[in-house]
């Protein structure tokens, strides 16, 4: 993976969801007819400007991407022409300020579904959720989970693949309750056990949540033969191609897939010499790993993937694709789950009980939209519909600047029966300015600590 593909990858998916959210306030104004002065795509100084329909909106992008805003005709920010004053924002009744103010979050939750749906529709390849390797003294171990098992039930909802196994669980964990699996053994009879997941400052603690659980995917024995090569990665600078076999490494033979993916891993900006067949022949390349960072330690990766066209392979993957009409419903449930799961380890952030390591920023999500980019187009569409929920339920926190601190104050105008006063909404601008300064540093932080170790 390349610093451009992340970059080019981050802008495409930040883009698209800034554009979404800002078009629900705008189409919202619209709506109950109030006057919009600009839509802007993000901050600063414009690098593009067009103006459109009626009343001339200004159509910005700007040059600093994270954000936007859509500007409004107010009297509280300017003179308003007297023909105007009912198009005002500010003159609009409480009903149609929390509808315009709500209409933003709502259209990323609205993406979300959709991103999902046509992820389902176009099939969302995964791996069988059969267990590997239980580690001891671990909630696994306790319910006595064993290797070869394969998950069909987590709780009263079925999983196909690994990652709706992880959902699954990490959702009862964040509740601090124990779950039943059902489950196939590998005599083919189906079992259950009951996994504790009620130490939650334990399972939510910085790192990953299967690790601590006691759980790892089971691995196939693979033949450790390339399937493909990234480009400009330091596989391809070594000449490895498609096709290749690896036999050895600095002279130690290499068994299986498996084995090589720890050799790599252990060598982080190591000179390797590595051994390959290629076309009955035997090659001779050197190569180094390229350091990046996992949980806060370094590790080697050279960019180049197993080859998938092997029995062992295609007897665990699996593929999901659905018809539209299943897959609107599909990509509205997995809206639902992400939502629900990721309020639950927000407020178990507030309570302490879930790690404040686990706030990713810009850094991080760069990576991951790189990553998912290079996975392929069902992958980035999940990554897309995640960052897309998030960004929704950010906005609806009930901190000031952000769409959750205005219906806060709209809240309390319904209550009193009168508008929250000026002075009081300078006051809530200047905190909530520090707490999102404070979370933005956090999330910072978070991303240069995995960076740098």
């Amino acid at each position: 993976m390349t610093f451009l593909t992340s970059l080019l990858a981050f802008a495409v998916a930040i883009g698209v969801l800034v554009t979404v959210h800002e078009y629900g306030h705008y189409l919202a104004a619209r709506l109950v007819g109030v006057k919009v002065l600009r839509f802007s795509v993000g901050f600063g100084r414009p690098i593009f400007k067009r103006y459109f329909g009626r009343d001339r909106t200004e159509f910005v992008i700007a040059a600093l991407p994270l954000g936007g805003y859509v500007k409004m005709l107010d009297e509280r920010e300017g003179p308003v022409a007297q023909e105007e004053v009912t198009r005002a924002f500010n003159q609009k009744g409480l009903g149609a300020r929390t509808f315009v103010v709500s209409a933003g979050p709502a259209a990323n939750f609205l993406l979300a579904i959709l991103v999902y749906a046509v992820m389902f529709m176009v099939g969302v390849g995964g791996i069988k959720p059969i267990l590997g390797e239980v580690a001891p003294d671990t909630p696994a171990a306790e319910a006595g989970l064993e290797r070869g098992q394969e998950i069909l039930r987590v709780g009263d909802r079925e999983v196909a693949d690994w990652e709706q196994a992880n959902l699954r669980l990490l959702d009862h964990a964040v509740r601090g309750e124990a779950v039943t699996l059902l489950l196939r053994g590998t005599d083919g009879r189906e079992i259950e056990r009951e996994v504790d997941l009620r130490d939650r400052q334990a399972l939510l603690a910085e790192g990953q949540f299967l690790d601590k659980l006691g759980l790892q995917p089971y691995r196939p024995m693979l033949e450790p033969r390339i399937g493909a090569v990234e480009g400009g990665s330091p596989a391809a600078a070594a000449g490895l191609e498609v096709g290749d076999r690896v036999l050895a490494v600095d002279g130690e033979p290499v068994a299986d897939w498996n084995r090589w993916v720890e050799v790599v891993r252990a060598h982080p900006e190591a000179d390797l010499r590595v051994t390959v067949e290629r076309d009955g022949r035997t090659l001779e390349l050197r190569m180094t790993p390229e350091a990046t960072d996992h949980e806060g330690v370094a590790i080697g990766r050279i960019g180049a993937g197993v080859d998938t066209d092997q029995s062992a392979a295609r007897d665990m993957a699996v593929l999901v694709r659905q018809g539209p009409g299943s897959a609107f419903v599909s990509g509205a449930e997995r809206t639902w789950d992400v939502t629900v799961l990721t309020l639950g380890i927000l407020w178990r952030m507030i309570t302490g009980d879930a790690s404040v390591k686990n706030i990713s920023g810009p850094v991080t999500i760069a990576e991951f939209a790189g990553v998912s980019a290079l996975i392929g187009i069902s992958a980035f569409l999940g990554f897309l519909g995640l960052v897309s929920v998030s960004l929704g339920i950010i906005n609806l926190l009930p901190i000031p600047m952000l769409d959750g601190g205005h219906l806060l104050y709209y809240a309390a105008e319904a209550v009193k029966g009168s508008p929250v006063s000026e002075r009081t909404q300078i006051i809530g601008q200047q905190v909530g300015l520090l707490a999102i300064a404070g979370l933005m540093i956090l999330a910072l932080y978070n991303d240069l600590t995995r960076l740098f170790g």
